[in-house]
């Protein structure tokens, strides 16, 4: 295909690299895949060729942690560095009553004092396979759309199947450029993974809402963990070690980690279906969620405590998803998007048989987002936010959906639960962290509530969610007579298979049950009518410009391993010029400054190791990097291979990089390792563990 559009765009694509080109190779904009890095353009822009080598390291060295971070191995025993706010979770299901690691901290002075995270998968990828030829050769001619993704689909589980197999690795296939092309990812998996050292909560995360996506900032955002094998440190063949050089002013770096989710190969239809309806309505059940959990958190210390991880997750997601919901309704920018899309339109009209190739592409995207329109409500309250995101309801609705989709061929069942992606879900399903009975109270009362706020009182599925009482009454029938608290309870449903479930009187996999149906068709519409439509047109509207532009474009984010380009550097903000580094003297000017009112309250072993510590040492540095939500817990390295940094946040104008970059004064912010070494060793006192990552 790709050649066939090359010859069909020759001619029209002239007009469009005009307009373009500087849009697609935008200084340090990109996020790049491993296998397909932008060699050219660093060798001109940084004079930097990466080697075969490099590459390879930075690969295997870079890891993926749970559902939403990234790490990197920092040492040969296994040692892994990420964010204090990326290992958050476990900090607090590693907490008790008697140790409160997140508000004291963690330092484990022996390896048989390091603490086993209860449900943690760490992935280190190994492997990348193009499988896009064998996934679109499931897709044959007089197919629907609907029909040519359930063939997709099944190829890929297949394909995930055979090579897990073959391989022993965790083997998932991602999709690339909306559908234009498919690699495979083959991963090592480590689920022994073992907490080392947290910092106190006040330090890592100083400053809290009101300087999160701000700079200057003084955080010691890191964590380290430790990944075992067969109860011993794991060995790994790649790793980095810290550098305590430093970097300088203009000093090429770069970051390899997961970004989450990128919209900037989006249509404008698309992006405007983002503005007006996905993100508002994110917006509407965070800020619900916060004031809820606010009063919760307020009814005294432990609920605050249960609460915690949750409120903090939610405040980030309100200012970040709020930031970016202010760039897209930005004139200006939205202007920008429409510009290139008219251009790319243009360019494709211009030449007939490349018209005829792409053809309703741009249309079927704006149908896929008024069909969304049409079930967003029903979709929300039954798929997206079941039940308010009851960590029960999940156990429950998991249990449902496990044992119904283990009686299909691996090929024909919902891609959560193939032979390939059981082990993650297990992994949650069986995990022995405490679930809060209180908090549970909150969540699904919240839910009942939010989806009749959606539905409306007299809706169906909204009837048989209350089962006749307020939703107050319900949650409390439901969270008090359930036993999935019990992990030996979820298992035995699991291992008695669906008569096992359909015979349970656990009026949580009783609601799951009654609700099943009507979720499961609602989920389907949302993936025939609207996602299977988006990954057709979205795979013409790639090769149109792969033709253009070839390794100049680079996919969007899908939380996959990237490499990142970018510079050091400091930048105007409002009429101030800003320099790229702080250091530690800022933050304990910070804290007088603010009085030592919290969120800017140091802990008292820091106020106590003052005058022993360097307080020139550089805290929090900025770089150019292209960074988004996922990316948290990157190293951030030099040409050497070297960790310089950690990746912890981005600054108020990269809201705008979900769908259009610019480095005029988005930045990326990251925790500069010569502070977390100064802090290891004059604060926490863990000079072994300085050794461990600098190098004996």
């Amino acid at each position: 295909m790709r050649n066939r559009f090359t010859r069909v765009f020759a001619a029209a694509s002239v007009a469009l690299l005009a307009g373009l080109a500087s849009n697609s190779a935008r200084a340090d904009e990109g996020m790049w895949l491993l296998n397909q890095p932008p060699t050219r353009m660093l060798k001109e822009r940084y004079g930097f060729e990466p080697s075969r080598e490099w590459l390879e390291l930075v690969q295997k060295a870079s890891v993926r942690l749970g559902a939403g971070g990234s790490g990197s191995i920092v040492s040969p025993d296994g040692l892994v560095m990420t964010n204090h706010h990326v290992a958050q979770g476990q900090l607090a299901k590693l907490s008790t009553p008697d140790r409160d690691i997140v508000t004291n901290g963690f330092y484990a002075r022996s390896r048989d004092q390091e603490l086993r995270c209860p449900d943690l998968e760490v992935l280190s990828l190994q492997n990348i396979v193009d499988v896009t030829r064998r996934v679109k050769a499931a897709a044959t001619p007089g197919m629907s759309s609907a029909q040519a993704e359930a063939a997709r689909r099944a190829e890929i589980a297949r394909i995930e199947r055979e090579e897990t197999e073959k391989s022993g690795l965790t083997s998932q296939v991602v999709t690339l450029y909306g559908g234009g092309m498919y690699h495979l990812y083959q991963y090592k998996r480590y689920t022994d993974v073992r907490l080392v050292w947290a910092p106190e909560e006040a330090v890592g995360a100083f400053g809290g809402d009101v300087d999160n996506f701000e700079f200057p900032r003084w955080c010691l955002d890191a964590t380290f963990l430790r990944l075992y094998e067969d109860g011993r440190p794991a060995k790994p063949t790649h790793f980095m070690r810290f550098t305590l050089d430093g970097v300088k002013d203009g000093e090429p770096v770069f970051v390899t980690g997961h970004p989450g989710r990128t919209q900037r190969g989006f249509t404008v239809d698309h992006l405007r279906s983002l503005r007006d309806r996905v993100y508002p309505d994110w917006m509407d059940f965070i800020r619900r969620r916060e004031v809820e959990l606010t009063v919760f958190a307020s009814e005294g210390p432990e609920l605050a405590t249960q609460a915690y991880n949750e409120l903090s997750s939610i405040a980030n997601g309100r200012k970040g998803l709020g930031g970016k919901l202010v760039a897209l309704q930005d004139p200006r920018n939205f202007a920008k998007k429409a510009q290139e899309e008219a251009e790319l339109r243009s360019a494709i009209a211009s030449n007939p048989q490349l018209a005829q190739e792409v053809g309703d592409a741009f249309e079927m995207i704006a149908q896929a987002q008024r069909e969304y329109a049409s079930i967003s409500d029903r979709y929300n309250a039954l798929e997206r936010w079941p039940v308010g995101r009851s960590e029960l309801f999940g156990h429950a609705r998991n249990i449902v959906r496990l044992t119904s989709e283990r009686q299909k061929p691996d090929s024909e069942r919902m891609s959560a639960y193939t032979e390939s992606r059981i082990p993650q879900l297990e992994l949650a399903l069986y995990s022995t962290a405490p679930v809060h009975r209180e908090l549970e109270l909150n969540r699904v009362a919240s839910g009942l509530g939010m989806a009749a706020d959606l539905l409306g009182g007299e809706d169906d599925a909204v009837r048989t969610l209350l089962g006749g009482v307020s939703a107050s009454d319900r949650a409390r029938e439901l969270v008090d007579g359930t036993r999935l608290f019990e992990v030996s309870y979820r298992r035995g449903l699991v291992e008695g298979g669906v008569e096992a479930v359909r015979n349970s009187e656990d009026p949580m996999i009783r609601l799951a049950l009654a609700i099943e149906d009507e979720a499961r068709a609602v989920r389907s519409r949302y993936e025939d009518s609207v996602e299977a439509a988006e990954r057709a047109a979205y795979g013409k509207l790639a090769a149109a410009r792969f033709a253009a532009f070839g390794e100049n474009v680079y996919p969007d984010a899908t939380f996959t391993l990237r490499l990142s380009t970018g510079r050091v550097k400091g930048y105007d903000q409002e009429g101030v010029d800003l320099t790229f580094a702080t250091d530690i003297a800022g933050m304990f000017a910070r804290h007088e400054q603010k009085g030592g009112a919290e969120p800017f309250s140091l802990p008292r072993r820091w106020l106590a190791s003052r005058d022993t510590l360097n307080l020139k040492t550089p805290f929090n540095i900025v770089s150019t990097n292209d960074i988004i939500g996922g990316n948290s817990g990157s190293p951030l390295i030099n040409r050497d291979g070297r960790v310089v940094g950690l990746i912890f946040d981005g600054n108020r104008y990269s809201f705008a990089w979900d769908t259009i970059f610019s480095a005029e004064r988005g930045r990326a912010v990251s925790v500069d390792v010569r502070a977390i070494v100064e802090a290891l060793r004059k604060v926490y006192d863990a000079g072994p563990l300085v050794e461990e990552l600098v190098g004996r």
